[in-house]
């Protein structure tokens, strides 16, 4: 059956409509396309040439700056400057042992006493000899160190009564070196 003349004519003269929302990528899409290509032919022909020509006046600069310097300068400069890195470097391994007195002034029971202390940083270990006026001041300083996160381990290597009816004892604290470490490179 072949369609009426009416509808013939409608459909010859009205233009085929195609979705909205694809066109409308289309020219979202293309929109972008094109501001990426300004872009990137501003950054090739525009950004890239003006950076090459700072590039190359400072490379003026510095050849200019090295003419003007002696080399003897120069080496002497360049000598100088890895002294103070070379000191830089040694200084932030360095123990303060200030740190290290303060900590045991800090962690120390008032009726305890210290009269000879002995540090080793490659092992981490402080060797103590003091004395307490009774066997539970002892007991109450070894458990003030057990509760520092700086101890790791404790050794008693002794406690007897001395001549002055004091107790004298020699423990060694292994402490965490990394601990250690991290407080002199806070400073």
């Amino acid at each position: 059956m072949a369609l009426p003349e009416q509808v013939v004519d409608r459909l010859s003269r009205e233009p085929v409509q195609t979705p909205g929302w694809s066109g409308q990528l289309l020219m979202f899409s293309s929109t972008i396309f094109f501001i990426s290509l300004a872009v990137y032919g501003g950054i090739v022909f525009g950004y890239k040439p003006y950076l090459e020509k700072q590039i190359s006046n400072f490379d003026v600069q510095i050849n200019d700056f090295g003419k003007k310097i002696p080399t003897e300068e120069q080496n002497k400069l360049v000598a100088f400057y890895s002294q103070i890195v070379n000191l830089r470097g040694i200084l932030r391994q360095h123990v303060i042992s200030s740190q290290l007195l303060e900590w045991l002034e800090k962690n120390t029971v008032t009726s305890v006493y210290y009269n000879k202390m002995d540090f080793s940083l490659s092992s981490g270990q402080l060797n103590l000899v003091g004395y307490s006026k009774t066997v539970d001041d002892f007991s109450k300083q070894l458990i003030v160190f057990q509760n520092d996160s700086v101890v790791q381990r404790i050794a008693v290597n002794g406690l007897t009564i001395s001549a002055n009816n004091m107790w004298q004892f020699n423990i060694n604290l292994f402490l965490n070196s990394a601990i250690i470490n991290q407080s002199t490179t806070q400073q």
